[in-house]
């Protein structure tokens, strides 16, 4: 298989992180070179961000949107220079939990709220600018109580705002309305064994 690279997209509890390792994996067993880049950039930038998504709550988020959305784009930016061009030049599979499309799904519609300015001419030259572009976005999604349950075991946190579901169902749909009619796009509905979700998502991949 020539280079690739694919991203796995969707709100939190969807089995981003885990399909990542697994998928990997599968590939690796299947004699492929595989490169994996996290959610966050493994420099400053990314670390920044993960800090300030940690330790500060949804409103706290409101009243940094700009900053978050710039240290999203940098951490984006660092992972397309720094992991992905270089793996995909040496013929690797790249694999990425999220990617650009996340900006406009979590980040620009507090900007746009808070600012008054909306975000998607600069994003779409942002986007023109980088110098790699997903050849498969996975959009994974799940029903709400599989999507409770994962977070119960591995972000509880998460369900403590009353909120959430609200900002989960939210969430969902603009992936749905963003990447709608995208032919580099795969919609998966992620409620089953992850073997199953692994062995679907590698076919698609080795075609």
């Amino acid at each position: 298989m020539t280079e690739t690279f694919v991203v796995l997209e969707g709100t939190a509890g969807v089995g981003k992180s885990t399909l990542l390792a697994a998928l990997a994996e599968e590939l690796r067993d299947r004699g492929e070179s595989v490169t994996t880049a996290p959610e966050f950039a493994d420099a400053e930038v990314g670390q920044y961000l993960a800090r300030t998504l940690a330790d500060y709550g949804h409103e706290r988020h409101r009243e940094r949107a700009l900053t978050l959305l710039a240290d999203t784009l940098a951490s984006l930016s660092y992972q397309a220079e720094t992991m992905i061009q270089p793996a995909l030049a040496q013929g690797d599979t790249a694999l990425s939990e999220r990617w650009l499309d996340t900006v406009p799904v979590y980040n620009a519609p507090h900007v746009a709220e808070r600012e008054g300015v909306a975000m998607a001419e600069t994003l779409a030259e942002f986007r023109a600018a980088m110098p790699v572009e997903p050849d498969l976005t996975v959009l994974l999604t799940v029903d709400d109580a599989t999507r409770r349950e994962r977070q119960q075991r591995h972000r509880p946190e998460l369900l403590d705002d009353g909120s959430v579901p609200d900002r989960y169902a939210e969430r969902q749909q603009r992936y749905r309305d963003l990447l709608a009619g995208r032919e580099d796009v795969l919609i998966y509905e992620n409620n089953g064994e992850i073997s199953t979700a692994v062995a679907d998502i590698a076919a698609e991949i080795q075609r």
